[in-house]
């Protein structure tokens, strides 16, 4: 049995409790069952970062005064600074509630909660997490960013990886439980449309 959901993707519904229960789920779990990062396959996305030289290190990034897009901008503060790490952050909050802070009153809630779609069961012992800071788009982003993008940027829960302002395919965990087809039509296909989607004006600028 399938129906729409309310971002447009047919959803089985035993699948869709399945996604639930897994997506954002305990970090011992995901990270276990992701793949390596694929960085010679060419299974990434990428901002085309070239090499700085000293000069342009010691320059910052800033977002261009014409970004008039609410949720980039939001990132933005939030610490996703450099263009693709933008990006890829703003293409995943596309995917995950097209922008929204989505709450127990979504007709598909399912337990996980904001703009990333954190789950409640699986991160509610944190120190970091309260139902306010998940509600919160920018305190949610600033988790997210301090708390699941450290140590080599490694994003399993999204079903991508981060490293050198790139994102790289990491879905290891969801080929295991969906196969290929789910995978491609629930976290390869809705990513890569969110990351078409991001405005060009809001590239950030290092001055």
């Amino acid at each position: 049995m399938t129906k729409k959901n309310q971002f447009g993707m047919a959803i089985d519904w035993i699948a869709a409790v399945v996604l639930a229960i897994t997506f954002i789920a305990a970090p011992s779990m995901a990270y276990a069952k992701s793949a390596p990062l694929a960085e010679s396959s060419g299974n990434f996305i990428t901002a085309n970062e070239t090499e700085e030289t000293p000069e342009e290190e010691k320059k910052v990034w800033t977002l261009p005064s014409k970004c008039d897009n609410n949720q980039a901008k939001m990132l933005f503060r939030a610490g996703f600074k450099k263009p693709g790490m933008l990006r890829g952050a703003w293409a995943i909050t596309w995917r995950e509630s097209k922008h929204q802070s989505l709450d127990e009153s979504s007709r598909y809630y399912s337990g996980a909660l904001g703009t990333w779609q954190i789950q409640t069961s699986a991160w509610s012992g944190r120190s970091w997490w309260s139902r306010a800071n998940m509600l919160d788009k920018e305190t949610q982003s600033r988790i997210v960013r301090k708390h699941f993008l450290k140590n080599g940027m490694h994003n399993w829960g999204y079903g991508y990886s981060f490293k050198s302002d790139s994102w790289y395919e990491d879905a290891g965990m969801y080929y295991s439980l969906w196969g290929p087809g789910l995978t491609y039509s629930w976290v390869i296909a809705p990513f890569n449309t969110g990351w078409s989607l991001f405005p060009k004006k809001c590239t950030p600028k290092k001055v």
